[in-house]
């Protein structure tokens, strides 16, 4: 579990043109309906990891962010994220990070097919009740996108087995069925930390510069 920093205001280079595009479709920072289109073209997977807002301290607040590459660019994705990675950190993590390098590490974020960040933001609930409304509504998302998979950074065995419950009721309730999900250490999966730069730069504002879609779970 991460504790976001904000970086503050972050200073960077033009949006892309595919940034630019989402931003002439997007009238609200929250989206309460369907909120993209199938990807095609390869297969795609969806890197995953969360945030508690506050450190943990607001209970009424989560944060689940997806970035989503097609698989053919994954190779290329990850020796650039070794690159960027500094010496002193065993892994990729935004809040470690210099304001210099969270700005420098936005540009792996725009490799990215798509951003999405999906938000629990209601009645206070233990983290897991927050953590599966949210869940819900990615897989949702995914799976009207044409998602193939889903990789979550592993929380250890006992929360991993409740991630896996999740699924599996999802899939009773015909929701997900095609995307397989699996469970991995952030050290062993240099692509995860996208999402963890996805969270970081949702708390720091930079969602509309990204192209991010940010949902709200129900």
């Amino acid at each position: 579990m991460k504790t976001i920093v904000s970086m503050g205001r972050i200073l960077s280079s033009r949006p892309t043109w595919r940034a630019r595009a989402r931003r002439a479709t997007v009238h609200s920072r929250y989206h309460f309906g369907w909120t993209g289109t199938q990807h095609t073209g390869g297969m795609h997977r969806a890197y995953v990891d969360e945030s508690e807002p506050g450190g943990g301290r607001d209970h009424t607040a989560y944060v689940l962010a997806a970035v989503i590459v097609c698989d053919a660019e994954c190779d290329g994705i990850r020796a650039d994220i070794r690159a960027a990675t500094p010496r002193r950190m065993r892994k990729l993590h935004w809040y470690e990070g210099l304001h210099a390098q969270r700005v420098s590490w936005l540009d792996l974020l725009r490799r990215a097919v798509e951003i999405i960040v999906v938000r629990y933001d209601g009645a206070a609930a233990r983290a897991e009740r927050r953590r599966r409304h949210c869940l819900e509504r990615l897989v949702w998302e995914l799976d009207h996108r044409g998602v193939g998979g889903i990789v979550l950074e592993s929380r250890g065995q006992t929360h991993d087995h409740r991630d896996r419950s999740m699924f599996d009721a999802l899939r009773r309730r015909g929701v997900g069925r095609a995307i397989r999900h699996e469970h991995v250490r952030g050290a062993d999966e240099p692509l995860v930390a996208l999402a963890d730069l996805a969270c970081g730069a949702h708390a720091a504002g930079v969602d509309e510069e990204l192209g991010t879609v940010v949902v709200r779970a129900t």
